[in-house]
């Protein structure tokens, strides 16, 4: 009886939940946790406030000089740019509720709960923000259950491929194909500033960013760099998107932006987590 309690204590110990609540595993090994600054977290959003601001400035020039017309495709990207940036900007300043550990869980049932009432209810703005909270939760969560540098390299190679299939010939294609309403519960609206047209952000591309988020604090990476490098991705995509005139899967230059932005910091952690391994196995 005493070896099958001692086996469960360290089973636990040594879980998940175990790393985003103690600092030290069992055998000594340092734990990784979010490595939040407010200074940093600051900068962040004062740079998202100056994007924001040199975005507008753009959009108001075009719409005050007419210098385009308001249909033109460089119009509509200047407009849809100041709601990615805000989508962007929230889910960034979002980080802070990694401190939560696994009751980020909740939040985003909740958040997923109150989108779905907002759905219900027709109340669009309520449902944007309860998106935007649900889609950083879960991506924060994720990015504080990868347990390696390799895992996080993985998953940025493997999303390139998904999107690219469900884009252009998986689910996503059928679903714009068939204008079904799924479309609508798995995007986020975003605001376009009197623009006639909708600009809109798949949930699952702001899970993501807020899980390259999470990994910049967890393996202390360029966290200022990466949020503004995938801002830009998303932008990028949205304008290649409305030049086509047609859906553009938005994950792969978001994870290229994120490995691009912390080349040389993922290729140094990487190597250095076959030591960590060594080190634990032999204390």
């Amino acid at each position: 009886m005493t070896g099958t309690n001692h086996y469960r204590h360290t089973r636990v110990e040594e879980s998940r939940v175990g790393r985003l609540t103690r600092r030290r595993d069992p055998k000594g090994s340092l734990i990784r946790k979010p490595f939040l600054t407010f200074s940093r977290e600051l900068q962040a959003m004062l740079l998202f406030v100056l994007l924001f601001a040199a975005s507008g400035g753009v959009y108001l020039f075009l719409s005050r000089t007419a210098v385009v017309d308001s249909t033109s495709n460089l119009y509509l990207i200047a407009a849809f740019t100041l709601g990615f940036v805000i989508a962007c900007a929230v889910a960034s300043s979002l980080a802070v509720l990694t401190l939560l550990g696994h009751r980020l869980l909740l939040l985003a049932f909740i958040s997923g709960a109150v989108a779905i009432a907002a759905i219900v209810f027709g109340v669009g703005p309520l449902e944007t923000a309860a998106k935007l909270v649900f889609a950083a939760c879960a991506g924060l969560w994720l990015g504080l259950m990868l347990s390696s540098i390799s895992q996080v390299l993985l998953i940025s190679g493997l999303i390139i491929v998904v999107d690219f299939y469900s884009v252009f010939l998986g689910p996503t294609k059928k679903l714009v194909e068939s204008g079904s309403h799924w479309l609508d519960y798995l995007t986020i609206s975003l605001p376009t500033f009197g623009v006639p047209a909708i600009s809109r952000i798949g949930i699952s591309d702001l899970v993501f960013f807020s899980l390259f988020t999470a990994c910049t604090l967890t393996y202390r990476l360029r966290r200022i760099t990466t949020v503004m490098a995938m801002t830009a991705s998303f932008v990028g995509t949205m304008a290649v998107g409305v030049t086509l005139d047609r859906g553009v899967p938005a994950l792969p230059l978001l994870s290229i932006s994120f490995v691009l932005a912390n080349a040389d910091l993922l290729y140094r952690r990487f190597l250095e987590e076959p030591d960590e391994l060594r080190k634990r196995g032999r204390s």
